[in-house]
């Protein structure tokens, strides 16, 4: 392709150089060894992109899209423009063609249940025979091929090549995560979705969005008309229990499908719950005069809500009821999201990635709710450092109120001290007796003593990291695995 050609919608300020050069691939690391790409110099939150660009050049880049003329050879083309964040996926959307174009694509966005919820639609969608996409925190896949990104949303490059390979593979369907960073930093733009799902809001990345206001506002945008022509869409699926979905269905331009489990009103409604560690039976009663009896493996209410949301979007897309149960039944968990473990002596452990208040009071609750009379509920956790430190409190408060007994732990310290972290936590406990939490610094530890003092039907849930197979330190990452140290534990 010509450089001119990319330029395409992009409002330029200043060209320097020719611009009928080929071009093989766009780049904004600057490290990559790739001949013929152009390199956009983005200015990130912690680098900028400008300072790389000569060393883009020495790897193979043949012009640079910036903000300001840099001090480059005249044979390098200069693009000026206002942003490069906001022009990558322009540039990304006319070297790939459009890729997303070619197939239905749902975007499931909200600060819970987006894993499942996708695992879901895509099991019903495999189970209808059509051939699918997905992208995940636990699993990115192509027709079954495993790829891997580094990022709950992948950057512009990586998604418009993933739906570029999906496209040359025929697929018919895509699900994906939208994280409000994706929105907010432009990596979902000029993708074409046909259907968002609106899960939940709740209290989670506050130290990028510094408000549930601004975060929000950042989900919203997916719903506005005025966005219409960034993201696409024709039809959102609507969680009507939270008062954040409430707002978006009032000021949406898409048709909704709502679903609840508490408003009669909604399109789509649970009714009849059975719910137990064994799986959730219900009745769906949709578009008022029409019920299916639904069987899931999964358990806990907040999967009923990630289940209407699959439903509502395969009913949206046309996809048979028969279709629809099998899937449901078929998708039997996924990997660190309420994750049950089994051992042999009795104890009934859950891994579960809740890691926001909200999460964890829902995973602590439904634990709770499959609790025999008589037992205990231990709940293991910690808070990740670098994030969100308004939340560490709340947590620890909320594990107080439902758990028997904590034990308050590391996550991903980061560049934080592990301590520090712990005690902020430790702050929610504030007036509750000290018989109901200890503090123990290594993860590993504290799962073994949560295991060791658990009694038969006791149930040890573990929360925090789920899917994780690391833990993030200073100065290192290692291997660490939730699951690991139980299985490990109960083979002794």
């Amino acid at each position: 392709m010509k450089l001119k050609e990319l330029l395409k919608g992009i409002r330029v300020k200043k060209i320097t150089g020719p611009i009928e050069l080929d071009v093989k691939g766009i780049t904004i690391n600057s490290r990559e060894k790739i001949p013929s790409t152009v390199f956009v110099s983005i200015a990130g939150l912690k680098k900028d992109g400008h300072d790389f660009a000569e060393e883009a050049i020495k790897n193979g880049s043949v012009a640079v899209f910036v903000q300001k003329v840099l001090d480059l050879p005249d044979c390098i083309p200069q693009i000026v423009v206002d942003n490069c964040r906001e022009v990558l996926p322009i540039l990304c959307r006319n070297f790939y063609r459009y890729p997303s174009g070619y197939f239905e694509l749902v975007g499931v966005t909200g600060t819970n249940g987006k894993t499942t919820t996708c695992f879901l639609i895509n099991s019903i969608l495999n189970s209808a025979g059509l051939k699918t996409s997905i992208i995940t925190t636990v699993q990115s896949a192509i027709d079954d091929k495993l790829m891997k990104f580094d990022r709950t949303t992948p950057e512009s490059i990586d998604l418009n090549r993933f739906f570029d390979k999906s496209r040359s593979e025929n697929i018919d369907s895509a699900c994906m995560e939208v994280s409000s960073h994706s929105v907010d930093l432009h990596r979902v733009d000029y993708l074409k979705f046909d259907y968002f799902v609106f899960t939940n809001l709740s209290q989670d990345h506050l130290d990028y969005h510094k408000n549930m206001e601004r975060y929000f506002s950042v989900k919203k945008k997916l719903f506005l008309k005025e966005n219409r022509d960034i993201y696409g869409g024709k039809c959102a699926i609507i969680n009507i229990d939270d008062s954040y979905g409430v707002n978006i269905k009032k000021c949406t331009d898409l048709n909704v499908i709502s679903f609840s489990l508490k408003d009669r009103k909604a399109d789509i409604i649970a009714s009849n719950i059975k719910n137990s560690l064994s799986g959730i039976e219900m009745n769906i009663n949709y578009y008022k005069d029409q019920q299916i009896k639904i069987y899931s493996p999964l358990c806990g209410y907040f999967n009923i809500y990630n289940i209407l949301a699959a439903i509502g979007v395969c009913i949206g897309m046309g996809i048979e009821i028969g279709y629809i149960k099998e899937g449901i039944k078929k998708m039997s968990g996924v990997k660190g999201r309420f994750e049950k473990i089994d051992l042999d002596k009795n104890i009934r452990v859950i891994v579960d990635y809740a890691h926001t208040p909200d999460g964890l009071e829902n995973v602590l609750i439904t634990a709770r709710t499959l609790l025999q009379s008589g037992n205990k509920l231990v709940s293991v956790f910690g808070c990740g450092g670098d994030r969100d430190r308004f939340k560490r409190k709340v947590m620890g408060r909320i594990s107080s109120e439902f758990a028997d007994f904590t034990i308050i732990t590391s996550d991903n310290p980061r560049t934080e001290d592990p301590r520090t972290i712990i005690s902020m936590i430790e702050k929610g406990f504030a007036g509750k007796q000290s018989k109901k939490y200890i503090k123990e610094i290594d993860r590993k530890k504290a799962i073994v003593t949560a295991l060791d003092m658990a009694e038969e039907n006791d149930i040890v849930l573990i929360a925090g990291k789920g899917h994780e197979d690391y833990q993030d330190f200073k100065d290192r990452r290692i291997h660490f695995s939730d699951q690991e140290v139980v299985r490990q534990w109960g083979n002794k």
